[in-house]
């Protein structure tokens, strides 16, 4: 998983290509994940400037990510196009680009898969918000689907809710258990990603019809029914419409991008969940802290950023409010020695050694009432754990 290992898989693929390359990666590691999101820009930016740009070119973008902010594709799918030149900007897909990832897919002029490349449906996911429904039993926000929301209401007019009044109560119905907030929230965030997707769609070099780019966002808005459903290649054409899917085969570049994804899917450990809880539980630890966590990587020849971040993860007790220890009253035996020097009695020297033990192990005490506080602690029920992340940013490696 080396820096230069990556660089001479991107550097085949320029040359195979002839073009230029910057990958984009997001981690879909189990429990520690990233999306794409805002500040990739300037970086994605910095890698542009680095290139050597004087004539037309092709630009590729290597993309692998389940998804993020919706207004993040407009951005760089735009930039490609300025720096482009009058060239073409290309989207290079080994696995999953999914949700956010596909909308970017589709301001390209070239969609380059190989055979387990996926993109996904473009229908957003309230995550989560001050106004997002309450489980139960957890209290945790539960996320909102836009796709769940308006088949609700395409659900109602199927079973004949057609007059006002009806579609009315069904709405006062909905509002009971969602917040109306979050279904403003929800109306505007599917308004935003069809505008965002059409208007993509046509910043292609050869853009589609006004009516083929409709039935394209329609089909992946509202016609993919889960938001799970992984769209091939195949179904992307025959389907979805997107004709500008190419098969990586055809530029001899499949295994390059396969190969490539592998490189970080070990630099994130794609397949190694992380479970930080169960390894306190396992190691019986109260805490732990683990550093230079991978989240998120820009890459190109030229430079390599990558996002980390730190995670402090301990156990929550059950602790009382009050704990004291009480070490006044602790008793030392009587000293008994046969003849005393004269003038200094039993209850003198009694005193005077009392003193001195207390000052010479008064630092044991402490680090035993340490101890015992810690064994106290530990034997308290458990209520849960507490993650605190620290040292959150970008880094820019050799």
């Amino acid at each position: 998983m080396s820096r230069n290992t990556r660089k001479e898989i991107i550097q085949r693929i320029e040359e195979k290509r002839c073009s230029k390359v910057i990958t984009y990666v997001t981690s879909d590691r189990h429990n520690l994940n990233a999306q794409i999101a805002s500040d990739v820009i300037p970086l994605i930016h910095e890698h542009l400037l680095s290139f050597d740009i004087k004539d037309p070119k092709k630009l590729d973008l290597f993309i692998y990510s389940r998804g993020g902010d919706t207004d993040v594709p407009w951005a760089i799918v735009s930039m490609f196009r300025e720096y482009s030149l009058g060239g073409s900007f290309s989207v290079l897909i080994p696995y999953k680009a999914h949700s956010a990832a596909t909308v970017i897919a589709l301001g390209a002029d070239e969609i380059v898969m190989t055979k387990k490349a996926e993109l996904g449906p473009i229908d957003a996911t309230i995550g989560s918000g001050p106004y997002n429904p309450t489980e139960e039993k957890s209290g945790n926000r539960l996320p909102v689907s836009v796709e769940d929301v308006t088949r609700y209401f395409s659900l109602m007019e199927k079973v004949g809710c057609d007059s006002s009044d009806q579609k009315m109560k069904g709405f006062e119905l909905l509002t009971d258990k969602v917040h109306p907030l979050v279904l403003g929230q929800v109306n505007r965030l599917l308004e935003q990603t069809k505008l965002v997707a059409l208007r993509l769609l046509s910043t292609r070099t050869n853009p589609y019809s006004e009516s083929e780019n409709d039935e394209i966002v329609k089909k992946l808005s509202s016609e993919v029914y889960s938001h799970r459903h992984a769209i091939n290649r195949s179904e992307s054409v025959n389907y979805i419409g997107l004709k500008q899917v190419k098969n990586a085969e055809t530029d001899d570049i499949a295994e390059d991008l396969w190969s490539l994804y592998k490189e970080y899917e070990d630099l994130f450990k794609l397949n190694e969940p992380f479970n930080p809880n169960e390894y306190l539980i396992s190691n019986n630890l109260e805490e732990n802290k683990w550093t230079g966590l991978n989240l998120a990587c820009i890459e190109s020849v030229n430079k390599c950023h990558i996002c980390r971040k730190d995670l402090v993860v301990k156990r929550l007790r059950s602790v009382p409010p009050n704990i004291n220890i009480n070490l006044t009253n602790l008793n030392f035996p009587p000293v008994n020695i046969n003849n005393l020097p004269k003038g200094l009695n039993k209850e003198q020297l009694n005193t005077f050694i009392q003193k001195v033990v207390r000052s010479v192990i008064q630092t044991s005490i402490n680090d035993a009432v340490k101890v015992a506080a810690q064994q106290v602690i530990e034997s308290l029920p458990q209520t849960g754990f507490q993650e605190l992340g620290l040292n959150l940013g970008w880094v820019e490696e050799d």
